[in-house]
């Protein structure tokens, strides 16, 4: 068995099958960090986790900037950094309050509405042609998100409005992602988030700072390592392999996020959400497929 596998190289992989782990490795990375975010927040305020976690994300991120020399830090794209930082440290804020306060599963599915806001943006900013089709597709997806929600009559509460404002800022920071990693180095990218995220929150999560025990300082480097580990895995994914081969592999984080908080945090899936979901995948897949085939 042994001789068998030194005989396999990495070079005869199929790039596809190497992109699949890699996304795959993501999945299972960005589940453990919202599983601890979701753990850690039931003693420790939100925000004060986001600062824990970017704190850690720089001490995790430290050695590998230091491989590659800060030089690599030094830009000319400030607005588009300064774009990027804004809505993505203004998005890790929400999120982490949403997962604190929703069902795991219920705030998963949410975070991967990306693609129907990120559709309306196009149409918005970007004068893009939607098309009748991808119209069509972006309605029914909202329609999923309504069901997954399911609003009582006073509307959305306020960690689920926390959660959708969340994932249109993840729409909205991938654009500046995308625009960066044309020019800039990927690590530096991680390293900037960091240190930014780190400036902004460590003034309110000062005001309302909870006492940490060792077991609870451990979890918060977890939450960072985890998150890191799962930005890198996705950025080699996408390196390697086609977007139309290992995109559907992320929708996996839904249905095993329905898993982990059946089985950590004793949640019931629920009906409306198995389908509401199931339109969110359809509709917000068909739109990724469209967009590549662009």
């Amino acid at each position: 068995m042994q001789k068998f596998l030194q005989k396999i190289k990495i070079s005869d992989i199929h790039p596809n099958i190497i992109g699949a782990f890699w996304m795959l490795c993501s999945v299972l990375f960005f589940l453990t960090s919202y599983g601890t975010v979701k753990f850690a927040g039931t003693t420790l305020p939100s925000i004060q986790i986001v600062f824990c976690r970017s704190f850690f994300q720089m001490l995790v991120v430290l050695p590998f900037m230091m491989r590659v020399g800060f030089k690599k830090m030094k830009t000319k794209n400030v607005k588009n950094y300064f774009f990027r930082l804004t809505f993505g440290i203004t998005n890790i804020i929400l999120s982490f309050y949403a997962f604190t306060k929703l069902d795991f599963a219920i705030s998963t599915a949410l975070t991967y509405t990306r693609p129907l806001f990120t559709i309306v943006l196009a149409a918005i900013f970007f004068r893009e042609s939607v098309g009748f089709k991808r119209g069509i597709a972006t309605i029914i997806g909202f329609m999923g998100i309504i069901i997954v929600l399911n609003p009582g009559p006073l509307g959305l509460t306020t960690a689920e409005l926390a959660a959708l404002t969340s994932s249109f800022f993840i729409a909205v920071t991938h654009i500046f992602i995308q625009k960066l990693s044309r020019t800039e180095n990927h690590v530096a990218m991680i390293m900037w988030f960091g240190i930014a995220a780190f400036l902004v929150t460590m003034y309110p999560a000062i005001r309302v700072w909870e006492p940490m025990t060792a077991r609870m300082v451990f979890v918060t480097f977890i939450i960072a390592a985890s998150a890191t580990a799962a930005q890198y895995s996705v950025i080699r994914a996408y390196q390697v392999a086609k977007a139309t081969v290992v995109s559907p592999l992320e929708y996996l984080q839904i249905p095993l996020s329905a898993l982990v908080g059946f089985m950590f945090f004793s949640e019931s899936p629920t009906i409306r959400f198995a389908i509401g979901s199931l339109i969110i995948i359809s509709a917000s897949f068909y739109i990724l497929r469209q967009r590549v085939g662009d």
